[in-house]
Formats: structure tokens, C-alpha cells, sequence
């Protein structure tokens, strides 16, 4: 339980606001600190003031609503519809939810239909900053250019800086930084489902500082959505080398079926190796990947999958140990929101270092399910839950073949034709060893390391940007 004092100057600050968890949050002390920084004597609301012109050098200290350096109307849900899903990507745009909005492929997500009602409303673009904005309130996300065009669900709040009042990059870190992101989660109404809305979030108070160190911070942040853009491409590259070299697959195939759970009907024989009845192990979906690969082994000759066993999450403060699940390794800069004591009984088998392949085991047969990820440098000895197997190289020069064969849609299919149920999936570390591999000389398999090395190279490189770019913003906040 909390307990906070305060003032009647408080409460029209607040826009008179009663409800005790709104004045005892870390938002309200945000928005102190930041009238102290400005030289407020009062906390009175904040004012409009004259916007800086880009022309001009300021220096000065000076909080300005977020609304008016933005666009006119550029604080805005999207258009609200019913949506008509579809399965081809010909005919279809990718739609993110306010959880997909932050991951670093949107592989898997899923299709709107190209005809779809109010659809522009619900475009996407460039160098947007994008809130999370019912319940899992306060997300943050900088549209990147492979966001540019996509759809969005009206569960994302759409934040479009007027760069002539202020640059987006510079927005979007302060929006992310924990100053910026108290004050936005301060805004959360709403007894049952929280939520927050445009006007809201068009009263918060957002600190100029010098142009040039605003300049500085933007340049982080454009430069950080460029690598990851650049890591995305080098992937799909060395996926579409994977395909026409290993593979064999001409120039624009097409799959038949496109998704895990489009009609097949077909003939195979029953084997009593698997004792399996159900169709989706044999045709369709995994049938026509499976006939994709003309010679293959088993993929345990590469590697030594682990799965550590079930246990309960003893959480803990930041002094333990930081802890991730799978939809957080998925994040195109994944960060760990919760810590498990150090004390552990069997800690260490849950420890994985940077550089392995983990891939989500349990789920359903589509968005991250069955995917692969390699575990960024900065989260090097982190405690992962047991739902990521962990895929061990005998010869570690194999790692960069394994992940883009994992990746790949072929390499997918034949791993889920491995996985067990039906409304929920499930893979074992047989799965993992059973699975077929196409057969290459190990000069051709070694030769996807660097490549893969160099995408998780510009996605460190990325993370650190984004770091640099807060401790800007930190170190002019902090300044007498």
C-alpha cells in the first residue's frame, strides 16, 4: 500500500483527478522533477508557449505539450472496423497489434485485406511514435522503415511529430525514456481494462533542450531503426541464398498451401515409427515442405537441443537475476521487466549466454511458434523460461546454417510437422533431433556464420544507439 500527501494545486494539475493511484504513481513524481528542471515554482498545468522555429538556436529551459509540436490532429487512434482477415499476401497487408508493434520481424502476424473499410486510417508510418494504449498500457515503438505502409490496430496510439517543431527520433526516445513513460502510464484510466487516449496524451509536457542535443538524440534513434531494418534485410538475403543454393528453389516459388491451417487433402502411408494419426503430419502445410528437400539428415547430427524442466519463478526486485520470456525475446530491443532471486534452487540450468539459438516451443502454429531468435549481447547470462528450447552447435561454425535453416518457411514447416496438439503446439527436444536437415558439404554450411554474425552485429549495434540516445537525454535532464 502506498500513502501520499497532497495539494489542492495538485489536483487541478492533474485535471482534477481523485483517484489516490494517479497521484501516488512515479508519473506525478516525473512531472515534478520535470517542473523543477524548467524552473516552475508551482505545479500548475502547463501553458501553451511559442514553438521554437527549426531556425532558431534555444537553449533555454522550456516544457511544451506534446500536441503542439506535433501535427495538427497527429495524436490519434486508428480507424475502427470490422476487420477482414485474409491469407494471401498478395491480397492482404501485415496488421500489427500493440504487442507486435514492437518486434523485430513481423513474420507470422497476421493479413488485413487490401479492400478493407477505413483502411488508410489505419496505415502505419515512418517516424511515428506508437503507444500501446489498452491494456498492457505504455509500449513503446519508433515505426521503422519496414513499418512504413503496415496496419495497425486501434489499440495503438499514434503519436506524428511536425518535424519543422520538433524531430521525430527526438520524441520517441523521451516517450520511451522512464521519465517520459511514467508520465504517459500516469495518464491510465479505467477500473477494469486500462487505457489511455489521445487527449490525455496531448497534455504531457515534453522538455526542449538545445537543438543540437535534440538533433544528436534523433540521429541515435533514425540510425538504430536503420540497422535494424539493414539486419532484417542481410537475413531475408542469406534466406533467399538458403533456398536457391541448399535447397534448390527457383526464383518466385509459391506455396500451395499458405498457412498452417489451409485444407489439404492427400495420401501418405502411416508410419510406426511415429504412431501418428493426425493430417497435419503428413500432408498439406508440411507435406509440400517435406518434398522440398530431396536429401537430408536428421538435424540432432548438428545439434544438442535442451529444454530445462518446469519450476516456480521465485520474483524479485532488480537485485536478481533478469528473466525473460519468449514474447520478450522477440522484441526488435528486448529488455527484461522481471527478476527471479539468485538463490535459486537449479539456476543455472536456466542460464543462457549470448549468442544461442533459442526457438518458442509452445504455442499456437503461427506467430512465434517454431521461430528462432539468437540471444542478444546485452542480455549475455540471463535466466529464459523453459518455454525456448535452447539449441546447443556441436561445431559452433554451424550456427549461422542451423538458425537461417530454422528461419526459413520450408525449414518451419518440417519443424512444426514435428510439434504435438492441436489448439495448443508443443516441441520436444526430439523434435528438435528428428527433424530433417538438407544435406550440404560443410564448407557451404559454414558459410552462412558471418553472415548471421553480422545481422546480430547490427542488432547489438542498434541496442546500443538506442542506450546512447537515452543517456543523451538523461545527462541534459540532469544538468543544474
Amino acid at each position: 500500500m502506498k500513502v501520499v500527501a497532497t495539494a489542492v494545486n495538485d489536483l487541478y494539475a492533474g485535471d482534477c483527478r481523485l483517484d489516490a493511484s494517479y497521484h501516488a504513481s512515479a508519473g506525478v513524481k516525473a512531472l515534478r522533477r520535470l517542473r523543477r528542471w524548467a524552473g516552475a515554482t508551482t505545479p500548475t498545468p502547463v501553458q501553451r508557449s511559442a514553438t521554437r522555429e527549426s531556425s532558431v538556436s534555444y537553449g533555454s529551459r522550456r516544457l511544451d505539450r506534446l500536441d503542439e509540436v506535433c501535427k495538427p490532429d497527429g495524436i490519434f487512434i486508428g480507424g475502427r472496423a470490422k476487420r477482414i482477415y485474409v491469407t494471401d499476401p498478395e491480397h492482404g497487408v501485415p496488421f500489427l497489434s500493440s504487442s507486435d508493434m514492437l518486434l523485430s520481424s513481423f513474420d507470422g502476424v497476421k493479413l488485413i485485406s487490401k479492400k478493407q473499410p477505413e483502411l488508410e486510417s489505419m496505415l502505419l508510418r515512418k517516424g511515428w511514435t506508437l503507444i500501446s494504449r489498452s491494456g498492457t498500457i505504455g509500449n513503446v515503438a519508433y515505426a521503422r522503415e519496414d513499418m512504413d505502409g503496415l496496419a495497425g490496430s486501434e489499440h495503438i496510439m499514434r503519436v506524428v511529430p511536425d518535424p519543422k517543431k520538433i524531430l521525430p527520433g527526438y520524441v520517441y526516445a523521451y516517450l520511451s525514456s522512464a521519465l517520459g513513460n511514467a508520465i504517459v502510464k500516469s495518464s491510465t484510466f479505467g477500473s477494469v481494462v486500462d487505457t489511455i487516449a489521445p487527449d490525455h496524451i496531448a497534455a504531457l509536457p515534453i522538455p526542449r533542450l538545445d537543438a543540437a542535443i535534440e538533433a544528436r538524440i534523433h540521429a541515435l534513434v533514425e540510425r538504430a531503426a536503420a540497422l535494424r531494418v539493414e539486419a532484417k534485410q542481410r537475413l531475408e538475403q542469406a534466406q533467399q541464398r538458403f533456398n536457391r543454393e541448399v535447397l534448390g528453389l527457383p526464383a518466385g516459388w509459391q506455396w500451395k498451401h499458405l498457412n498452417e491451417h489451409a485444407r489439404a487433402i492427400g495420401v501418405a502411408g502411416f508410419t510406426a515409427a511415429t504412431n501418428r494419426l493426425d493430417a497435419f503430419h503428413y500432408v498439406g502445410y508440411v507435406g509440400e515442405a517435406e518434398a522440398v528437400i530431396s536429401a537430408w539428415h536428421p538435424l540432432g547430427d548438428l545439434i544438442e537441443p535442451y529444454q530445462p524442466p518446469l519450476f516456480k519463478r521465485p520474483y524479485t526486485g532488480k537485485t536478481g537475476i533478469p528473466f525473460l520470456s519468449g514474447m520478450d525475446l522477440y522484441d526488435a530491443y528486448p529488455k527484461p521487466h522481471m527478476y527471479i532471486s539468485r538463490k535459486m534452487k537449479g539456476l543455472e540450468r536456466y542460464i543462457v549466454k549470448a549468442g544461442t539459438i533459442l526457438v518458442q516451443n509452445v504455442g499456437q502454429r503461427y506467430g512465434i511458434f517454431g521461430r528462432p531468435m539468437i540471444l542478444p549481447r546485452h542480455l549475455d547470462s540471463v535466466a529464459v523460461t523453459q518455454h525456448l528450447m535452447r539449441v546447443y552447435l556441436k561445431n559452433p561454425d554451424d550456427r549461422g546454417f542451423v538458425y537461417v535453416w530454422l528461419s526459413t518457411e520450408t525449414g518451419r514447416r518440417v519443424l512444426l510437422k514435428q510439434s504435438f496438439g492441436t489448439s495448443m503446439g508443443v516441441l520436444f527436444e526430439q523434435s528438435f533431433r528428428q527433424m530433417p536437415v538438407p544435406q550440404c558439404s560443410a564448407e557451404v554450411r559454414h558459410s552462412f556464420e558471418p553472415e548471421i554474425q553480422t545481422v546480430c552485429d547490427l542488432r547489438d549495434e542498434a541496442n546500443t544507439l538506442e542506450d546512447q540516445a537515452q543517456a543523451l537525454l538523461v545527462e541534459a535532464l540532469e544538468e543544474a
